[in-house]
């Protein structure tokens, strides 16, 4: 296999680039004096008055300003720069006719050793940062278009942030965090990516889901291949330029990751990459002979795992993740939209017991996380429908029960339904009318009958329990029953009414009505 060797910084001194773009011409060297390293290359127009020691500059003697050399410059052979062998500075001479040929030669040499320079550049960047994001926005800087980093999950590890990214597929991708298994199949299935030789060499690719042409190079590890730059034309037209360094790119994106980001490598088992298919959208059906081919518990429950303290994702891909697995064996997990996705077994038991629950609040404090819970399920194709429930808990937890660290779907379903009404602001019509006579009343009169009511329906109408729970005497308890029913002319005897209630007092708390 090949890929892109990493390149070594080279300076680009007077004597290398003369040496290297003279063959088959006129130029020679008179004078050469290596001081200054060649980062750019300009024509002399009688106009400049200072001149920069990093440039080379081209032209004919007669635009110096009052015959003022430059220190590193190639002018036009005539009787007038022939007599210039003992100036102080750089200087080549050559035929007029071959003029601007060289300085062409010169600007490609100056380009490609601009692009070794370049990758020192990246890696110090990447020292400094220990961190891609940086790394990237210096490459799109350079560039002159947005940068992505993509594994080969096409999971997004970093983008630049220099251009505003507004094409509506990839500002969609980046909000994710990955690209949908749709896309990525419709993507793989393109000639251009067929065909590419597995090296860094750029390949331009166009998609029909997006305006903009890419030019993407694949980033290695030790010959293996572990994601993908891609550079969006928009701001400055694909150019020689481009396809030049962007292999310096991917190659410094491969040395820093491998350095300062190695839990960003794909390191992906078939339970991992199935479960990431299914998240991303791939069809059941079509994952179902590798499914097949796979042992899952009878019963099963997906787990959102979200970090509360933002740790890194290092910290979440390398330490949480093998936490995870330590205190709950044979759970099966990938990295999801900033978090983990987890799939427990649960053997033949209907739900999560109450030890695999504290093992789950203990690592969520330890480790400053919130975990959102499903429902207990049986097909793993399932486990996408079961995720979004799980991180549906975890939103609506946060609304109604924020202190909570682990937050089961089955406690906050109903929730969820009410949410997903059109009409959330009329609610409050679906209430049994004693709630609001109860709270009229209590303020009016300063007592508590729709706190004791609702109390006494959360203990299954229990007198004993509502009284401990209250604190209060039973015979209290008693009277301020026998007082809400003499009000609200409702019995708590009737299996339909105490639904309503129930309902009634969730669809309070719901809409705040109840603070």
């Amino acid at each position: 296999m090949m890929h892109y060797n990493q390149p070594e910084v080279m300076e680009m001194l007077f004597t290398t680039l003369l040496n290297q773009i003279s063959s088959g011409n006129s130029a020679k060297i008179v004078h050469s004096v290596d001081s200054f390293d060649i980062t750019d290359v300009a024509l002399i127009d009688g106009t400049q008055m200072e001149y920069t020691n990093e440039t080379l500059y081209f032209g004919e003697y007669k635009q110096l300003p009052n015959g003022h050399l430059p220190p590193q410059c190639v002018l036009v052979r005539t009787a007038e720069s022939a007599a210039l062998a003992d100036c102080p500075g750089a200087l080549a001479l050559v035929d007029a006719g071959e003029l601007f040929l060289l300085v062409n030669a010169a600007k490609a040499a100056v380009d490609a050793s601009r692009g070794q320079g370049f990758y020192g550049e990246l890696m110090d960047c990447a020292a400094r940062s220990r961190s891609m994001e940086p790394v990237v926005n210096l490459a799109a800087a350079r560039l002159g278009n947005s940068v992505v980093l993509l594994d080969t999950d096409f999971k997004i590890l970093a983008h630049s942030t220099v251009f505003t990214i507004d094409d509506p597929l990839w500002a969609q991708n980046i909000r994710q965090g990955y690209c949908s298994y749709e896309f990525v199949s419709a993507v793989e299935q393109l000639e251009e990516v067929k065909n590419a030789a597995m090296t860094s060499d750029p390949v331009v690719v166009t998609c029909y889901a997006s305006p903009l042409r890419k030019l993407s190079s694949k980033i290695f590890i030790q010959e293996k291949l572990i994601g993908i730059v891609l550079m969006l034309e928009k701001e400055t037209p694909i150019s020689s330029a481009h396809m030049q360094l962007l292999p310096t790119i991917s190659a410094a994106a491969g040395a820093a990751i491998a350095l300062y980001a190695p839990y960003l490598i794909p390191g992906n088992t078939v339970y991992q990459k199935l479960l990431y298919d299914l998240l991303i959208g791939a069809s059941p059906e079509k994952l179902g002979p590798r499914i097949a081919e796979l042992k899952f518990s009878t019963h099963l429950c997906a787990l959102c795992i979200c970090q509360t303290r933002y740790l890194g994702q290092k910290h979440l891909k390398e330490d949480v993740a093998a936490e995870l697995v330590r205190r709950l064996p044979e759970t099966r997990f990938t990295f999801h939209e900033g978090g983990i996705a987890a799939l427990i077994p649960l053997g033949d038991e209907p739900e999560l017991s109450e030890e695999q629950l504290a093992v789950l609040e203990t690592l969520a404090r330890d480790e400053y996380l919130r975990i959102g819970v499903s429902n207990t399920f049986f097909r793993p194709e399932n486990f996408a429908k079961r995720y979004a429930q799980a991180h549906r808990a975890l939103e609506l937890s946060a609304r109604l029960h924020p202190e909570e660290l682990v937050c089961k779907y089955v406690d906050g379903s109903f929730y969820d339904l009410l949410d997903r009404t059109e009409d959330g602001e009329t609610l409050g019509l679906y209430c049994h009318p004693a709630l609001s006579f109860l709270s009229r009343y209590d303020r009016a009169n300063g007592t508590d009958l729709y706190h004791t009511l609702g109390t006494y329906l959360e203990c299954a109408c229990s007198i004993k329990e509502t009284a401990q729970r209250l604190f209060i005497h039973r015979n209290s308890l008693n009277y301020r029953l026998e007082r809400i029913r003499d009000l609200t002319k409702i019995s708590t005897e009737d299996s339909n009414t105490r639904f309503l209630l129930g309902m009634s007092y969730r669809i309070d708390h719901f809409i705040g009505h109840d603070a």
